[in-house]
């Protein structure tokens, strides 16, 4: 009785691994890698080859499944270090891109503001150029004015003078014995011209009347003598009035000689800013517009770079995705080239029933 339990444990224990081995070489002949490696096994079993050479199948099999993993692992091993490289050179020429858009829209506003005070420091100058050329023509007007006004007031001053001059003529003429009959005609004529002044009137008036009062009251050396010395004494503040008005008129000609040189040297400072002026608000048009055309660059070229970068990324995930598959696609192989290098060793006969078995 306890031999035939031993032998019934013997019978199920066998015909357990006799079921397992079944299900295994089931599973891997479902496998198209596995059946072929089976259809290969069985050639062999019909050529009646030894076993070892069946081993030595399994091994080459095993060995070509390593080495295309380590070619595989190479070739990703260099996608790797080809692809970080690129991406890293993606991500300078993007950060380049970037930096220059910001730099130049920076450079662009900057450039805006500066434009607008130039511009309106250029109003401003053409403002105080009108005006600095308004200036100098009021004041040279005035200039002109007032020289006109002194050439006019000292050529009336010298013909009250030449009057004066005639008038002691004549009074020296009575003095020395001319009667005045023989002096009527100048004597009118002088008077006439005396009495027809307008510019001095107030101050010839003392001669007009003493000369008047020789027709009325006779000549006499005490009145001549009297209108002599107010000849002489009119004459005297004519010429210190010509002195003073020639004066003034020298001190107005030399302000107006420095003033003019100062408006014309301020003028010429002007038109030499608002020259420097125009070049500048130029130069930062082309600043503004080349700012422009470089972020338009850059916003393009930054476009580019980021979509050769997604594609590049793309380009490695499927690599990836390839030797992720690939690798467990050898992986699952060596694995059947496992498990039937141990059927094979350990499970012989089961093996080669199971091969003869299937189609």
């Amino acid at each position: 009785m306890q031999k035939l339990a031993i032998l019934a444990l013997v019978l199920a224990i066998t015909t357990a691994k006799f079921v397992d081995t079944h299900t295994s070489l089931a599973q891997i002949n479902a496998d198209p890698f596995g059946h072929v490696i089976l259809s290969a096994i069985k050639a062999h079993l019909l050529a009646q080859t030894p076993a070892n050479e069946v081993n030595m199948l399994l091994n080459g099999v095993g060995a070509g499944i390593v080495q295309d993993q380590n070619d595989h692992d190479h070739a990703f091993e260099l996608d790797t270090t080809t692809n970080n490289r690129i991406v890293e050179d993606l991500e300078k020429e993007i950060l380049y891109h970037q930096n220059q858009i910001s730099s130049n829209t920076q450079l662009r506003v900057d450039t805006i503001e500066a434009l607008a005070v130039s511009e309106e420091d250029i109003r401003v100058t053409i403002q105080d150029i009108a005006n600095n050329e308004a200036t100098y023509a009021r004041e040279e007007a005035t200039r002109n004015q007032q020289h006109e006004t002194f050439v006019a007031k000292v050529a009336a001053i010298d013909d009250v003078i030449d009057a004066i001059d005639e008038a002691a003529k004549l009074i020296q003429h009575l003095s020395l014995g001319a009667s005045f009959a023989q002096l009527k005609t100048k004597y009118d004529t002088l008077h006439k011209k005396l009495s027809d002044n307008t510019s001095h009137s107030a101050l010839l008036q003392p001669v007009i009347t003493a000369l008047t009062e020789l027709t009325t009251h006779g000549v006499n050396q005490k009145a001549l003598t009297k209108i002599a010395q107010l000849l002489s004494e009119i004459r005297q503040q004519l010429v210190s009035e010509k002195a003073t008005k020639t004066d003034v008129e020298d001190r107005q000609a030399a302000h107006w000689a420095e003033f003019s040189v100062h408006l014309a040297n301020e003028h010429t400072r002007l038109v030499e800013r608002k020259a420097q002026l125009e070049v500048q608000i130029q130069e930062q048009k082309d600043t503004i517009e080349d700012a422009q055309s470089w972020i338009e660059f850059h916003t393009l070229e930054l476009e580019n770079s980021e979509e050769r970068l997604a594609g590049q990324q793309a380009w490695y995930a499927v690599q990836s995705q390839i030797y992720e598959t690939q690798t467990a696609e050898r992986q699952a192989q060596q694995d059947i080239v496992d498990r039937l290098q141990e059927h094979i060793s350990e499970k012989l006969s089961t093996t080669a029933q199971f091969i003869a078995s299937r189609n």
